[in-house]
This record gives C-alpha cells, structure tokens and sequence, in this order.
C-alpha cells in the first residue's frame, strides 16, 4: 500500500469500526433494556424498582463478555463499569424509579471527578486513553505515540483535552438530570442513550478537531519514529 493510500484506507476502517461500534452500543444500552422494561413492567407493582433493575442486564452482561472472553478490559470497559456501578448503588439506595433515575444520572459527575483527579498527575487522563485507543497496546507503536507525546507543548494539548471533556461531562450530567426529573422510566430509557449518542458524538468530534490542531501530526511522527531508529 502506498502512502497516499495509506489514510484514506485508515480513514475507511476507522468509519467502518466506528459505525459498527455505535449499532451495537444502540442495541445494548438502548434498544434492549427499553424492550425488557416494557416486558417485565407488567408483571411487577407500579412501586417494584424490579423492572428497572431487569433493564440494565444487557449492558451489565455485554462487559462481563468483555472481560472475561474477549479479554477487553480497557478505559472504555472501565468506563461502563464506572456506569453499571453507579446506576447499581443508585438502584439500592432509591425508594422510587425516580430517585433511582437521578441517581443513574449522576454518573458523568463521577467520571468528570476522575478526569479532574487525573490532571494532579503529570500525565492527564486523555494521554492514556489516546495512548491505547491509537496504538491498540502495540508495543511498538507505543514508542511511536511516547516518541510524539515527548515534543513541546503536547502534554499540555492533553490537559487542554482533558479540561474539555471534564466541562463535555458535567454538560452531559445535567442534560441527563433533566431528563430523569422529567421523563416516565420508560422514555428515560430511550432518551437518555439518545443523549449520550448525540453529546458523546460532539465530543469526540471536538476531540478530533483540538486534536489535529494541537498534536502531532501521524506523518511527523512516523518521520520522528524513523530518525529515532536510523538516525538523521
């Protein structure tokens, strides 16, 4: 492959990844545990928070799929379990639907509370996730990406990042309130997915655009790769 061809192939693997990542997140979080609360709604007391707790397996069950057969555990699994975990302590601690949907809310509070911890160290929380999502746990394209990471002015383009989705989550934290405080459950369920597709879409879109303009570009660093190992 030539290196014209090169990122327009990369470019058509990333969509084709991308657009099967997001069916099946549709078909997880929002699709199945809307379908199971409509069926076992009936079945159960219009106090009972059983349905509700029926609704989230699929999501609890397709990360348990991650980690033990496909061996996945990563910051994207640890996000959804960062998820499943408050929407759970939620569950147990609410004495309504209500109060379990404000509860499962809050979710994005806590993950922006670890985005924000991440800045006291001397790499934000957005290296790593970059890190692995471009390298795939390459160890060789680890020594790419660190190479690249070492320039100017880089670590502080992550921390910029970093600072946007600590502001992206809490924006999304409120727009998911407002729909628990509002919403019967079983719009909840629908809307809600529906929200972090949109909200998580402007995000990483941004993410993209900061990210051309503030890092590396692939080119220079595969050049930075090449004099590292041959030299000027």
């Amino acid at each position: 492959m030539t290196d014209a061809s090169q990122p327009s192939g990369s470019r058509s693997l990333i969509a084709h990844v991308a657009v099967r990542a997001l069916f099946k997140s549709v078909l997880i979080n929002m699709v199945a545990p809307a379908i199971l609360y409509r069926l076992s709604a009936p079945h159960f007391a219009s106090t009972s928070l059983l349905p509700l707790a029926i609704s989230g397996i699929p999501p609890v069950l397709w990360l348990a799929f991650s980690v033990i057969k496909l061996r996945a555990i990563d910051f994207l699994g640890l996000f959804a379990a960062e998820s499943v975990v408050v929407s759970m302590v939620a569950l147990v601690f609410a004495h309504t639907e209500r109060e379990a949907l404000i509860g499962r809310s809050l979710q994005n509070v806590v993950l922006a509370g670890i985005f924000l911890a991440s800045l006291a160290f001397a790499k934000p929380l957005m290296f790593h996730m970059s890190r692995q999502l471009s390298t795939g746990n390459d160890p060789a394209k680890h020594e790419i990406f660190d190479l690249a990471a070492s320039q100017p002015n880089v670590m502080g383009a992550y921390r910029v990042l970093t600072w946007g989705w600590i502001a992206a989550l809490l924006i999304k934290a409120v727009g998911s309130y407002f729909l628990a405080v509002h919403l019967p459950t079983n719009n909840f369920l629908v809307a809600s997915p529906l929200w972090d597709l949109v909200s998580d879409t402007m995000l990483v879109t941004w993410t993209i655009v900061c990210a051309r303009a503030r890092l590396v570009s692939s080119s220079d660093v595969a050049q930075l790769a090449k004099s590292a190992v041959v030299g000027p």
